[in-house]
Order: C-alpha cells, then sequence, then structure tokens
C-alpha cells in the first residue's frame, strides 16, 4: 500500500465514524512560543486539550506535518544512520476533545489496523500502563487479543503528560513484530511500535494530584512513514515508495561508475538518506516562510541544507544537490501537498541560494579541517578556537565539524568551542546597555490582561471599515466595556463599537482621542496604540496619562472615539499601494512572486517578496503599473465571503496567514488586485498617486525588500530628493541637475587615481617599515613559530601594517607574523605552508594575551589592541 493510499485510507476512516478533516497546521507553531516546530500531531490543539470545551470541533483528524530538529525535539544527528529517524515526518492523528475516550478508541484502532490495514493479528501486540485494569479489560475482553499479546509497562513507558502540570493519563501503544532474525520474539528490539492512543483522564496539579478530567480527551498519532515500512515490507523506512522516488534521482546524479564517491557503500547509502530527508524538510520549511539565517528556525534550516550539501560532496556531486532534486519530491509528494508546486520557484531559489552559497567557503573549510588531522596532534582533537573558526568564518554548524571529525577519527573540543562562542556574543552584547525596563513590565501587563479579558468573554465589534478615510473626521458614539489602569500611569480601554484598527496584518494601529463628557466637563484621553485580544474578539486601547481619572471609565458609560484622520489616511493609501505594488510585481516578474512580510505605515510602506534581484527597468516598470492603476481612480471594493469562493475567485491569500474558512474579506481593484485583507483601505486608487520606490535590496536567500512611499507621503519625499540635488549639485559646481553625473564621475575618477597612487606608496612603505623590536613565541595549540614585529609610533597606519604584515607572510611563509603599531594589529599567515592554520583563530589567540577585538579571513586577520604596545617588555607574557 502507497504511502498515499494510507493517508487517504486512515482519513476516510476517521471521516466515517464521525470525525472532522482538518489541514496540517504550519510546521512552525503560530500561537506556541514555546517549540522552534510541530513535533507532534497533538501541538495545533494544545489549547482544546486545556480546555475541551472551547474546541470547535469535538472529533477530528488531521495528517500533521512535523519537523524534529533543534530545541528538545532533535532527530538531526541519527538522520541517515537509523531505520527510523527523520528531521521531517507525518503524523496520522485523530483527537477526541471530550466526545469519546478509551473504549472507543480502542475499537475504532484496532478495526482499522485489523480491517483497514489487514495485518494480521499474530504480527501485532499491544501496551498499557501497568495500573489500567480498564484498558486492558477492554483489549482482552472486549476486543478480544490474546492476553499473552498484552504487555503491562510502567509510566515511563505508558504515561503521557503535557507538563508537569495539566491534563494527562495512560497510554497504550501497538507493535509490529518486524521478525528481525537478529532479534528474539522476546526481544523489544525486534518490535515496532506505530500507534500510540493516549488517554488523557486526569489533570495533575501543582502538588502532584491526580484529579480525573470533568471531559477526558483522546490524542492519538501513527507515524505514517512506519506504517508505510509495515505495509510495503520494508525493515528501513527510507525503503519505502516515497523516499525511494528521490533516492533513484540521486542514485543518477552521482557521477558514473562513481555510485559511492569517496565513501565505502554503507556511508554512500547513509548520505543519500541524508540528502533525501533533508531534502523534504528543507521544502516544507521553506513553503512556510522559514529562511536560512544564523539565528532560531532560520539556523536550523541552514545546518539541515549544508548537512545535505556535504552529503551530495562525499557522494561526488560537486554542484547544488537540493534545488536539483525538488523534481523527485514535487512527484513523490506534490499531490498530497500542492503547496510544493505553488510555491516551487520560491523553494527552489531559495535552496539554490544558500546552496551555492555554502559551496564557496566549503572547500576552504575542508581544507582547513584535512590540515589540522595532518598535523600530527597525538590528542586527535580539533580545538575549540579552530572549531569556531569554520562556524564564523567558513558557515560550518558545529555539528557538521562533528560529523567530519569523527569520519576521520577525531573529536571537538565542544566545551572550548562553547566558551569562545558566549565570549563572542557576550563582546557583541557588550554595548548593549538595555536591561529590564519600565516599558517591558509594561507590555507583559499589558499582554497579561488581554488574555485575562480574553478569558472573562470580553468583546466589541470593529468598526473601523465604516470609515472613509478621505472623509471629514465625526466622532464615534461608543460604550465603555471595560477599563484598567497600568503601573506606568496609562489605562487600557474596550469600547464598543470600537473604529481604532488593532496592528496587525502589517499594517500599523490607529490613534485618536477619547472624549468623556461629565458634569465637571468634558476630558480628552490620547489613544497611543491599539491591540488585538489573541482570538481577535476585541480590540483593547492602550490611553496615555489616564492616573487619577479611573473613576471616569464606568462599564456602559458613553464616550466619543475620534481617529487620528492623518495617520488613518496615510495607512490606508499605504495599504492599498501594498496591494498595486504586489500585482505590479506578479505582472513585471511573474506569478511565482510571493508575499513574504510587509509593514505599512502613514509615512510609507515596506514590502518582502520572493524573487531574484530586480534591475532598474523592472522597477521603473512597477512604478509605472501603480502609478497607472493609481490615475485611474479605480474603485476599492470590499466584499465578506468564505474562503473557498474567494480563493475560486482568484483572490490571493498570504501563505503564513491562517483564514477563517467560514468568512475572508476580499479586496478588490477590478483589472488589477484581489487580495485577502482585513486592513483599512481608501474608497478608490486616486489617492495612491505619486508612487515611488525608494529603496530595494535582498533581507536574505532568496527575498527581496522594497521601501516605497505614495500620496502626500512620496510627495513630501521626492520634494526633498529634489532639494538635496540642487544642494548636491551647487557643491559639485554643476549649473543643471543634467550635469550633475558628469561632474560627479570626474571626481570618482580623481578620487580613485589618487587613491591607486596612495596605495602604491603604502605598498612600499610596507617593504620597507623595519621593526623597532622583534619577539618569537609559539602560537596555538598546535604551537606554530611566530614572529611579533613592533613597527615605529609615526607615521601610524592601520592599513600600513596590514600591508606589512602580508608582506612578511609572502616573504617569509614558514612563520606566522604578527605586527603592532600602537593599536593596530594585524596577523598574517601563509595558506601554502601553514594550512592547518587560521589567521583570524590565531588573532584570538593573541587577542586572549593582548585584550583587544578583531577578526578576518584564514590568510589576515586584522584588530586594535585595548592598550598601545610601543616596547618588547610589553610582549614578553606571550
Amino acid at each position: 500500500m502507497s504511502a498515499s493510499d494510507i493517508r487517504q485510507r486512515y482519513t476516510d476512516y476517521f471521516v466515517k465514524n464521525g470525525h472532522t478533516l482538518l489541514p496540517s497546521a504550519d510546521i512552525v507553531p503560530r500561537n506556541d512560543a514555546t517549540l522552534l516546530f510541530s513535533s507532534a500531531g497533538m501541538v495545533p490543539f494544545k489549547q482544546f486539550f486545556l480546555n475541551p470545551a472551547t474546541a470547535p470541533h469535538k472529533m477530528v483528524t488531521t495528517v500533521q506535518k512535523c519537523v524534529r530538529a533543534g530545541g528538545k525535539h532533535n532527530d538531526l544527528d541519527q538522520v541517515g544512520f537509523t531505520p527510523r529517524h527523520h528531521t521531517f515526518f507525518e503524523m496520522l492523528g485523530n483527537f477526541s476533545f471530550g466526545a469519546y475516550s478509551k473504549r472507543e478508541i480502542i475499537h475504532m484502532a484496532w478495526k482499522f489496523v485489523r480491517q483497514e490495514l489487514n495485518m494480521p493479528e499474530d504480527r501485532l501486540r499491544v501496551t498499557v500502563l501497568e495500573t489500567d485494569n480498564e484498558a486492558y479489560d477492554i483489549w482482552k475482553n472486549e476486543v478480544g487479543v490474546d492476553p499473552r499479546r498484552i504487555v503491562r509497562c510502567g509510566p515511563e513507558d505508558n504515561f503521557w503528560s503535557m507538563g508537569l502540570e495539566g491534563p494527562c493519563g495512560p497510554s497504550s501503544e501497538i507493535f509490529w513484530d518486524t521478525r528481525d532474525p537478529r532479534y528474539s520474539e522476546s526481544d523489544d528490539e525486534r518490535w515496532l511500535e506505530f500507534w500510540n492512543l493516549v488517554f488523557m483522564q486526569f489533570h495533575r496539579g501543582a502538588d502532584g494530584e491526580l484529579r480525573p478530567l470533568a471531559l477526558p480527551c483522546v490524542d492519538t498519532g501513527m507515524g505514517l512513514e512506519r506504517v508505510a515500512s509495515i505495509l510495503q515490507g520494508k525493515m528501513n523506512n527510507f525503503d519505502t515508495d516515497e523516499f525511494q522516488v528521490i533516492i533513484r534521482d540521486i542514485d543518477a546524479r552521482c557521477p558514473p561508475g562513481q555510485n559511492s564517491g569517496n565513501v565505502d557503500l554503507a556511508k554512500a547509502l547513509a548520505c543519500k538518506r541524508i540528502i533525501a530527508d533533508h531534502l523534504r524538510a528543507s521544502a516544507f520549511l521553506i513553503s512556510e516562510g522559514v529562511f536560512p539565517s544564523n539565528i532560531g528556525r532560520g539556523y536550523v534550516l541552514r545546518r539541515i541544507i549544508r548537512r545535505a550539501v556535504r552529503a551530495g560532496r562525499l557522494l561526488g556531486i560537486n554542484d547544488s544537490v537540493l534545488s536539483a532534486l525538488y523534481p523527485s519530491l514535487e512527484l513523490a509528494m506534490g499531490a498530497a501537498y500542492p503547496e510544493l508546486l505553488e510555491r516551487r520557484q520560491l523553494i527552489v531559489s531559495v535552496l539554490e541560494s544558500e546552496e551555492k552559497m555554502f559551496l564557496r567557503t566549503l572547500d576552504k573549510g575542508l581544507v582547513l579541517l584535512e590540515g589540522i588531522f595532518a598535523s600530527g596532534n597525538s590528542k586527535r582533537l580539533v580545538s575549540g578556537a579552530d572549531a569556531f573558526s569554520l562556524y564564523d568564518t567558513h558557515g560550518f554548524p558545529l555539528d557538521l565539524t562533528e560529523i567530519i571529525a569523527r569520519d576521520n577519527g577525531w573529536t571537538v573540543d565542544v566545551e572550548a568551542f562553547e566558551q569562545i562562542q558566549r565570549q563572542s556574543r557576550e563582546r557583541n552584547k557588550a554595548s548593549w546597555k538595555g536591561k529590564l525596563t519600565k516599558q517591558d513590565s509594561v507590555a507583559r501587563e499589558i499582554e497579561a490582561t488581554c488574555l485575562e479579558w480574553e478569558e472573562a468573554g470580553i468583546s466589541s465589534q470593529f468598526s473601523g471599515h465604516d470609515v472613509d478615510p478621505e472623509a471629514k473626521p465625526t466622532a464615534a458614539t461608543c460604550r465603555v466595556v471595560t477599563f484598567k489602569s497600568l503601573s506606568n500611569g496609562d489605562g487600557l480601554l474596550v469600547i464598543d463599537p470600537c473604529p481604532f484598527y488593532a496592528v496587525g496584518g502589517g499594517q500599523e494601529s490607529d490613534a485618536g482621542i477619547i472624549t468623556i463628557g461629565d458634569s465637571e466637563g468634558s476630558h480628552e484621553f490620547a489613544v497611543s496604540d491599539a491591540v488585538a485580544m489573541p482570538s481577535g474578539q476585541a480590540t483593547v486601547l492602550r490611553l496615555t496619562a489616564t492616573s487619577d481619572q479611573e473613576h471616569l471609565f464606568r462599564g456602559g458609560q458613553t464616550v466619543y472615539a475620534t481617529v487620528d484622520e492623518v495617520r488613518r489616511l496615510g495607512s490606508a493609501v499605504h495599504h492599498t499601494a501594498t496591494h498595486l505594488l504586489n500585482a505590479a510585481l506578479r505582472k513585471t516578474v511573474g506569478a511565482s512572486v510571493m508575499q513574504a512580510g510587509s509593514l505599512v505605515q502613514a509615512g510609507g510602506l515596506r514590502f518582502d517578496f520572493t524573487s531574484s534581484a530586480l534591475g532598474n527597468e523592472q522597477l521603473r516598470e512597477i512604478e509605472g503599473l501603480v502609478n497607472k492603476a493609481a490615475l485611474g481612480n479605480i474603485e476599492v471594493a470590499t466584499a465578506c465571503m468564505p474562503l473557498d469562493q474567494a480563493k475560486a475567485q482568484g483572490a490571493i491569500a498570504l501563505f503564513s496567514e491562517k483564514y477563517d474558512a467560514a468568512s475572508v474579506r476580499v479586496v478588490q481593484m477590478a483589472g488589477v488586485s484581489m487580495e485577502l485583507c482585513g486592513g483599512t483601505h481608501l474608497r478608490s486608487t486616486r489617492a495612491v498617486f505619486p508612487f515611488h520606490i525608494t529603496a530595494e535590496g535582498s533581507i536574505g536567500a532568496g527575498t527581496r525588500r522594497i521601501e516605497a512611499k505614495a500620496g502626500v507621503a512620496a510627495s513630501v519625499w521626492l520634494q526633498q530628493q529634489l532639494e538635496y540635488g540642487r544642494a548636491t549639485a551647487q557643491t559639485l559646481g554643476a549649473a543643471q541637475l543634467s550635469v550633475m553625473d558628469k561632474k560627479a564621475q570626474q571626481l570618482v575618477d580623481r578620487n580613485r587615481a589618487l587613491r591607486e597612487e596612495a596605495d602604491r606608496w603604502l605598498r612600499a612603505a610596507a617593504v620597507n617599515a623595519e621593526a623597532v623590536a622583534t619577539h618569537s613565541t609559539a602560537l596555538g595549540e598546535r604551537g606554530v613559530p611566530a614572529v611579533f614585529h613592533i613597527l615605529a609610533p609615526l607615521p601610524f597606519n592601520p592599513r600600513l601594517v596590514a600591508e606589512r604584515a602580508c608582506h612578511l607572510r609572502d616573504t617569509e611563509p614558514s612563520l606566522v607574523h604578527v605586527v603592532i603599531q600602537g593599536r593596530a594589529i594585524a596577523l598574517g599567515v601563509s595558506a601554502e605552508q601553514l594550512p592547518a592554520e587560521h589567521a583570524a583563530a590565531l588573532l584570538r589567540c593573541v587577542l586572549e594575551k593582548l585584550p583587544g577585538k578583531g577578526g578576518g579571513q584564514a590568510s589576515l586577520a586584522q584588530g586594535q589592541l585595548e592598550t598601545a604596545v610601543a616596547e618588547l617588555a610589553q610582549l614578553a607574557h606571550l
């Protein structure tokens, strides 16, 4: 049975048994900051297990996309070397939020396994918690499982809890007899667990006491890859159909006659499995808006991609591997996950960009490691400094260095690496003066209040869409729902209806005035911010300086709300301009362009999108399309409709957002743009003119950013640019703006000639810059011979120091040369003569004794000392 058939059969079975089929939630949890990724099928439903009465569907089934790489759930190191570990996997699950419990799910599970999957009973066994007599009796007396096939286990195996406190309960697992000839029937290794049934029937209190839940829940998880291996008669998940589509493509890309590259067959097989697994994980992460970076989820993705690149290199594949294999992933999984087809260009572009970037540094890093391995280090230990240099300079994640070291019979000094990394971070943070401020505590206070009000059922209706941003503002009559004072003297207020737009969808919040009238006169309070409750059921306004005025905000009190017209109009102009810009990009660059984020403010907009770099002609074309639409005075129409209907009509949705399937708001400019959007807009496009792009550039692999201004803000900006141009022309001596570029080019040419002349003098000076003192020593863990050269303090020139280090490196390559003049320091290393050494790593060793900061490349590193060095005695301790 294929993996695709298993998915379909599972969901069909539970839908037939009264469950609602929901699509997989995002791999990146949207409402759970404690997790990097969704690592289990139950993750999207945690809130409903905590409060089952709030679940919109009482019986649910899903096929959840999961990633276990990074954080506390991390299988990255095992991938490729074991039959079952994956970074990306699919979890088949069914869930009950108070609708049924233990008895029902045991019967349903056994019927599915035996009748739908046709698994023979003599290959199955089940486990129960040793004290769960109820589950034991159901399996034995109701289902009819032979008691010899029911195993009682301790709580370490068959009791599940969400945390130290909260819902928890016993579990029952179903196992498959693999009949692995290496093990007897009594050996645990012979049995493969493939379905876990969790009966959440207790709540563990802070005192550790277990108390029965009023509404017991059920959480089950079945690994698709494991079930596929069972039903396809495979001992290894990587031998199943979807993995094999990718692995066959890898085989075809290995050099002819060199299918295992430079490694033995077992290692080659592991490399192919690593690539196949990592292609799946990286593609799905990118499809959800995770891009390679040096922090958080982006760094996990970067590690995954770079491990795959290195595996490809071991197989003899010297070019990009993941991007080239992407069609095989589409073939294997595209039918089940259409986003792989819809976002093909984005995924391939990001993969290719990241792979090429790493390939540029991979060879240099491997040469450095080979030099270390050849150095004769008796401990066979890669130092922390070398490992950090590989990480910092060549982009080698620590775990990749560990793998390469292990393959060569070496280990890495991880403790020293982590110490150097901590020191680096501390230096980077040294200039940061921020500690816990009053603003931080107030922010937490606001968050806690929003959650408290949400649980209390506080709600309000947003009326801001009814306000014409170009019309003269009028005060809206509202009533006070609730109010709370903050510790800094501000206040939080909920009014109904509420005309203030809460920050969201990339758009900044509205500001304005709340007016209260009583027998003592009227009182005005400034609205500085507006935020939505997590569920969106109410908008919470932040009022400034409300202390001693709390008595005015009584529940039910009438107030008058006036939205700041300038800010609202500016936001509306730029939000409508953002939609026009998106449409222009898709027309100019192609429909594969996808929005990756935006910021809409009264003074301008920022738009992130997936694409390669844009040329000046493309930018001018985009500007022209937006301005043409603006001058067309097209009506901006809005309508609410079901999500499926909106998509059928061609509305564009932001792929990182989740929408209410029952009702979405569609913003349309006929013939130009149609998007799902909850923001505030103009009534027509006229006020967007003029539109001008002020900046365009890269913000990450495969992602670009446009900054632009529209309407009045653009007119002001263009006037400023004209004034800057006139001032510059005057400085250059240009009579007219039209000849300013010629004057500027003449100045650039003359400056370049002067620099080249200065460089010639500097190189000549470096050759003849004799040291006033020298000191010979040994540096680094390998004790490489080094000479320190102290130059005369005058004429002081840091570039002279670097040039002198390069000259000495090239003329005496067997030594490491450290040149110091005052506080300037430079270190030169010959890559040919000393391939195991790295200038930046050696400079760090020096800076441990001579405090300062610096960095650099493999052959030259530079820095600045805290204290000037003028005499030999200052180097005596080196």
